[in-house]
């Protein structure tokens, strides 16, 4: 059974490339560092894309769920943090 589906997928392997990316979208999350990984990530795969046409649009999605887990992440302890310190 697949997770992830998605109707532009012409070979079907949309799911393993999403989740394979998960991780650089982690470290793109993190304040200031992500920023630089950002683009050697979207410079790397821009040229991996000119090179095999493996749709990278799958690995830019992957990446971006990482980036919204890691920001959210982010969000909540910076929360946690200033409550803390006002209470």
């Amino acid at each position: 059974m697949k997770l992830l589906k998605h109707s532009r997928d012409k070979i079907g392997d949309f799911q393993e490339r999403v989740f394979l990316h998960i991780p650089a979208g982690l470290i793109i999350g993190i304040p200031v560092l992500g920023w630089a990984f950002a683009y050697i990530f979207k410079a790397y795969e821009e040229n991996e894309d000119a090179h095999t046409r493996d749709q990278a649009w799958k690995d830019y999605f992957g990446a971006l769920v990482g980036a919204v887990i890691m920001t959210l992440l982010c969000t909540g302890a910076l929360i946690w943090l200033i409550s803390g310190l006002i209470s």
